[in-house]
């Protein structure tokens, strides 16, 4: 407006946020995913480099966390996503803040001071914590290093991601994103055989351990199928057709290809197959290889409709 000037340079950073502030639902998205994937990395390193089967079973310890290797060590991971859609409302509001040269280090302070070390209850590494539990101090310093970690690189992602709110996977050259993408539904289809397999080893009432499940025989079950499906993704996304039909066909390839590559390994390693668990257990990662492909007619129709309001400013 005339006669109104602003004071100061204008932060181009905080210009980025605020023209992508209308993609609420995206940066939700990729709040989340980022929760997940930090999460999930960070506590695998930890586990390797930590004996929590061990650690659990301390005295008083066991008390307060769950058997390793139980049910809710498997299904935990699933919870995260709650989790990630939680972080990402609650940070809604301050994505300038976020957005800003240093807000990965004021998104990174907050959440150490906030959600570690003044906690409002007497939780594991918080103030309240040491003075209020009776868990050992040790306990409390064992893991410090991974939740540090995990929220740095939580914090840092975050905010690359809200300094760049634009399509990321479509800036690539065309095969570069199909890869991308097939990465994605392998790493996702491996989630689903994992729920798939906890559901169906508590329908049976087998016993679920870590000691049973996380060895390389049993792990090896998945590799096949999850390089399969990666595979078919990356194909199914070089055709051109409707979403629909390339979708369906996909998944009821990865399905296809799930039963036979279990049912064999099975034969193979374990002297026997079981049908009902090598026809039940693709379903699931089917069913997200033909909801997540998708054929380069489409690809391509989003990247034209987004290339033309690219470099635009809006008018003053």
């Amino acid at each position: 407006m005339a006669g109104i000037e602003q004071s100061g340079t204008p932060d181009p950073h905080a210009a980025t946020v605020a023209r992508g502030s209308s993609g609420v639902g995206l940066w939700i998205v990729r709040v989340t995913a980022t929760h997940v994937v930090t999460y999930l990395a960070v506590g695998l390193i930890a586990a390797l480099a930590i004996d929590y089967a061990s650690v659990f079973a301390q005295p008083v310890i066991r008390d307060y966390m769950r058997e390793f290797g139980s049910v809710a060590s498997f299904v935990g991971p699933l919870v995260q996503v709650a989790r990630g859609v939680v972080f990402a409302l609650v940070l809604l509001p301050f994505r300038a803040v976020i957005g800003a040269r240093w807000g990965w280090l004021h998104l990174w302070l907050l959440l150490v001071g906030v959600g570690i070390l003044s906690t409002p209850a007497a939780a594991p590494s918080s103030i309240e914590g040491v003075v209020y539990s009776a868990l050992p101090l040790w306990y409390h310093v064992l893991g410090l290093p991974e939740v540090l970690v995990q929220l740095l690189l939580f914090s840092v992602v975050v905010a690359w991601f809200t300094r760049h709110p634009g399509p990321v996977v479509e800036e690539l050259p065309a095969r570069a994103e199909r890869l991308l993408r097939a990465l994605v539904v392998a790493c996702l289809s491996f989630v689903g055989y994992a729920v798939a397999s906890v559901l169906f080893a508590v329908a049976v009432s087998a016993p679920i351990s870590a000691e049973g499940s996380l060895t390389w025989s049993v792990q090896g079950l998945f590799v096949a199928p999850v390089l399969a499906n990666g595979v078919i993704a990356f194909s199914a996304a070089g055709f051109r057709g409707r979403p629909l039909r390339v979708g369906i066909v996909a998944g009821a390839a990865a399905f296809a290809t799930g039963v036979i590559a279990i049912a064999a390994y099975q034969a193979l390693v374990f002297g026997a197959a079981s049908i009902g668990y090598a026809i039940l257990a693709p379903v699931l990662p089917a069913v997200i290889v033909g909801a997540m492909t998708r054929p380069a007619a489409d690809v391509a129709a989003v990247q034209v409709t987004a290339s033309p309001t690219e470099g635009r400013e809006a008018p003053d």
